[in-house]
């Protein structure tokens, strides 16, 4: 077992990203040298204009925005992914009916949705939350679709044999069961909605950080430019950590054999 599977970090692991940052920092520095900031800013030139952004409060409200716009198509792809694939386990019919479109989804570009949604649409916040909740809706009905197929049969059974009721059979077998593959798949594309939010952004909405990137390319203001990439590169990391204690939380909460652990070591406690 590694250091990672235990949820710590050795030492020779920080010290091999401390030094893999210190290399790409060196490297960038060397590139700068001698070149004029439009066209390669320094590491401290960067720095220097991420300041710049933090001081006169650009970054947080434009970072506000764009999380704002990955959130709310994280619970759009939320509703729409787990009814497809709610539908598609319980329904033959539906799932030859939803086939085609989730062929569609996932074989579809974004950048092409971006563009026609423009065409449609011109400059509109909205076409934000439309392309990242398309990303997101296929791999969330797949996901939902997974775990309802392999719920277990005999825990199926045995409600049934308790004569619970449908209602009672949902919340304490069916959702116990699905949570934990939902919440991992919706933790591992929301992180990525961030990137693909900035990507909308910057093609179709007024203000966000995409949009804030892309009035730095037209003015050719690339030490700024390269602040809000790094910025955003930042807050997509820290979302992704945000994400993985949650999932790793919830996934202790509902799996079955945590739960059924942390029973036997409370009723041992009582015994003594």
């Amino acid at each position: 077992m590694n250091a990672s599977s235990v949820g710590t970090r050795s030492p020779r692991y920080a010290l091999g990203a401390a030094l893999c940052v210190a290399v790409l920092l060196g490297v960038w520095h060397w590139l700068s040298l001698g070149q004029s900031p439009a066209v390669m800013p320094s590491p401290v030139q960067t720095l220097e204009a991420l300041w710049d952004i933090v001081a006169d409060g650009s970054l947080a409200t434009e970072l506000t925005l764009t999380l704002v716009r990955a959130a709310t198509a994280t619970v759009l792809a939320l509703c729409v992914g787990i009814l497809f694939g709610w539908a598609a386990t319980v329904s033959p019919f539906a799932d030859g009916v939803l086939a085609p479109l989730r062929a569609i989804l996932q074989g579809l570009p974004p950048i092409v949705l971006i563009v026609c949604l423009v065409l449609w649409m011109g400059s509109d916040p909205s076409i934000t939350i439309i392309v990242c909740a398309t990303v997101m809706v296929p791999l969330i009905a797949s996901a939902t679709a997974s775990a309802l197929q392999s719920i277990d049969p005999n825990l199926l059974e045995l409600g049934t044999g308790l004569r619970l009721s449908r209602s009672r059979r949902l919340v304490f077998i069916v959702v116990p069961s699905i949570l934990p593959p939902i919440v991992a798949a919706t933790g591992a594309v929301a992180s990525g909605s961030v990137r693909v939010a900035v990507m909308a952004e910057l093609l179709s909405a007024p203000d966000g950080v995409g949009a804030a990137i892309a009035q730095t390319r037209t003015l050719l203001q690339t030490p700024e430019l390269f602040a809000w990439t790094l910025a955003i590169i930042v807050c997509a990391l820290l979302v992704d950590l945000v994400i993985r204690v949650v999932v790793k939380r919830w996934t202790a909460v509902f799996s079955p054999s945590d739960r059924a652990a942390t029973a036997r070591t409370r009723k041992g406690t009582r015994i003594r």
